[in-house]
């Protein structure tokens, strides 16, 4: 055995171990630097989850809202009874109700009704719009305001509108969204003949925003609370799986984007930026007329029915699209939405009419870009403007035996005064379960969609190859979808402070640097010229008590920019406002075209450009399938 000497031992030492220390040293060091990439990987990850499941609560209660407007139509009691809470409080003008049972009989006795359904003659339309949605600091709670419409009566005996503002409460139990509190404080009411509508000198609306808040939909302290602890899920499985759900939430926006464009086109009778939103194998259907096949037959439909491009001279042909519902099959190939439609017909001087249904249409995923697959128009009433449903009715648009179709309906059925109830093409949000629908006429719509993406979905086996490099980029899908709804959320606020005469409020959701055009007054830039100049023009001390508006801001379309900064919104102004003693009254439309600037970490106005119906505005935005922007628009009114 050889000996080594202490000196020579120093020696090696200090050949051999010192380097190896120093190597073990740096491996630790190392070490602690991957473990902390790894930590802060993982925190990133908890809180997109967090993050996801946020915005999925805003969307979620904006699905239930609007499902309890399509239950409260079709007299669906046993279904709008499991829209709430078990101890769910309902408020209706001085009249409080405890229990969703309670809230069920209630809507159900203002209906006239013992039983599921709407009775022969009635008309029972309720219009949600409007929405603007808060999380609650806890995530599992929620805030909504909307406004309602409703165009109410029995045939041969009366017609009235209604409106109002829901100001409800939300809560996240067993899973899913509920209705805990729902409160309804009627603006106005009235007789169709009559010369106008009554409302109360105040209304004493406990809205839930304020306007340092209006741009925001999710508090951080949502996100922190509703991010997950611990998983035992794969983190490939995980990513996945966040990648996915936020696929969703952008096919969404995309699709109710394409139907309300459609909506815009439809309105101008731009028919070759109608035909370029639809896929080669399309199918067009509106009420008996039939069904029309491909995109040649469809555009030859369009102009028959509806008359060449441009309007005439004088024509009013609006379609307000509202409480779209996007659905999705689980391969995110395919969706459905269901949309309300309000349209406002007429040529000056000749005729003029009132018309609601309900649009079922189908979308598809080619090569990255939503397309048209099939439109489904199925008209509800059909009234004269002078007359009103009380008195005329129209039957369904059926058969021109002078522009066959290629197909016979899919359905047959009459319309008000007769009933029939329309599949939703989805379940019940709550239950899970198909609608309970009544006896009668029930028309089916095509195959159901709704895809709701869990874990449990997911293959923890999926392999990704650098998953730390998706992150970032999910993170910013994922803030433009949270974007979408706050900035519909600056735009409802808007209308909301405008019906109150709040301009201190209206003035507070501006940038610092933005502008608003005054009418007949100029355009004014900053928040603080826009404050005086607001006050100068309005009433002071709130809305005045002998005048009242109604400033609806609906069928929005909204594009955030690639760095999420900005925002490009359109928006239709439907607006009925008048004397409160009801004396006098009138319906106003025009289109918004407005930016939004995320400023100090809230979304605020940029630019708010309302222009009259009588010069249509251009558009922001191209056609989404054919990426050509927009055909020239005409002005046909007559000059004042």
């Amino acid at each position: 055995m050889r000996i080594i000497s202490p000196q020579r031992f120093i020696l090696y030492g200090r050949t051999f171990i010192i380097p190896a220390l120093c190597m073990l040293f740096v491996a630790g060091l190392y070490y602690k630097k991957a473990e902390f990439s790894h930590g802060r990987f993982m925190d990133h990850i908890i809180r997109l989850e967090g993050s996801v499941t946020a915005q999925e609560g805003i969307r979620a209660v904006k699905h239930l809202q609007y499902t309890y407007g399509y239950c409260l139509e079709m007299g669906l009691w046993n279904d709008i009874s499991d829209l709430f809470s078990d101890d769910a409080i309902g408020r209706f003008q001085g009249v409080t109700l405890k229990g969703k049972e309670a809230i069920r009989n209630h809507l159900m006795a203002e209906a006239g009704r013992r039983s599921n359904g709407i009775s022969y003659g009635k008309l029972n339309v309720h219009i949600i719009m409007q929405p603007v949605i808060t999380l609650g600091p806890d995530g599992k709670t929620a805030k909504g305001t909307w406004h309602e419409m409703a165009m109410l009566g029995e045939y041969n005996v009366s017609a009235t509108w209604r409106g109002g503002v829901y100001e409800n409460e939300y809560v996240f139990e067993d899973g899913v969204w509920k209705i805990s509190r729902l409160n309804y404080i009627e603006q106005y009411h009235g007789d169709y003949d009559a010369r106008g509508f009554k409302a109360p000198p105040r209304w004493n609306i406990p809205y839930h925003f304020k306007a340092g808040h209006a741009g925001v939909t999710i508090p951080a302290s949502a996100v922190k609370a509703l991010s997950p602890e611990s998983s035992s899920i794969a983190v490939n499985a995980r990513i996945v799986n966040l990648k996915d759900r936020i696929r969703k939430m952008k096919d969404e926006t995309m699709v109710r984007n394409l139907q309300h464009i459609y909506g815009y086109y439809l309105d101008r009778k731009m028919w070759d930026d109608v035909i370029d939103l639809f896929t080669d194998n399309c199918t067009f259907e509106t009420g008996q007329r039939g069904v029309f096949n491909g995109k040649a037959s469809i555009r030859d439909a369009l102009e028959h029915f509806y008359g060449p491009s441009p309007l005439r001279r004088g024509e009013v042909f609006d379609h307000i699209n509202v409480e779209t519902v996007v659905t999705e099959s689980p391969d995110g190939m395919s969706s459905g939405a269901r949309t309300r439609q309000l349209c406002m017909l007429g040529i000056n001087g000749e005729y003029a009419q009132w018309e609601v249904g309900t649009y079922v249409n189908d979308f598809v995923k080619e090569k990255g870009v939503w397309k048209i697959k099939a439109i489904r128009y199925y008209p509800q009433m059909i009234t004269d403007y002078d007359d009103g449903w009380a008195i005329n009715a129209r039957p369904v648009p059926s058969y021109d035996r002078e522009f066959l179709p290629d197909r016979a309906p899919s359905s047959v059925y009459k319309i008000y005064p007769d009933i029939y109830y329309l599949r939703l093409g989805f379940r019940n949000p709550v239950t899970g379960r198909v609608f309970d629908y009544p006896e009668g006429n029930v028309i089916s719509t095509g195959s159901m969609k709704q895809s709701r993406i869990v874990y449990s979905e997911m293959t923890p086996s999926v392999v990704l190859s650098k998953p730390s490099i998706m992150l970032p980029e999910l993170e910013h899908e994922l803030d433009t979808e949270i974007a979408v709804d706050a900035v519909e959320n600056l735009n409802s606020a808007y209308g909301y402070y405008i019906d109150e005469s709040d301009w201190d409020s209206m003035a507070d959701i501006f940038a610092k640097k933005g502008s608003k055009e005054i009418t007949a007054a100029g355009v004014y830039v900053g928040r603080e010229r826009i404050r005086k100049v607001l006050k100068l023009h309005g009433s002071t001390g709130g809305r005045p008590p002998g005048f009242f508006t109604i400033h609806q801001l609906v069928q929005p379309v909204i594009h955030i920019s690639d760095d999420c900064k900005k925002a490009n919104a359109r928006l239709r102004l439907f607006q009925y406002g008048g004397s409160a003693d009801g004396s006098t009254g009138s319906w106003t439309g025009g289109i918004y075209e407005n930016t939004a600037i995320w400023e100090k970490g809230k979304w605020k106005f940029g630019v708010l450009d309302l222009i009259p119906e009588i010069i249509e505005p251009a558009f922001h935005y191209k056609n989404p399938v054919s990426g050509r922007m927009p055909g020239k628009l005409v002005n046909v009114y007559p000059d004042k």
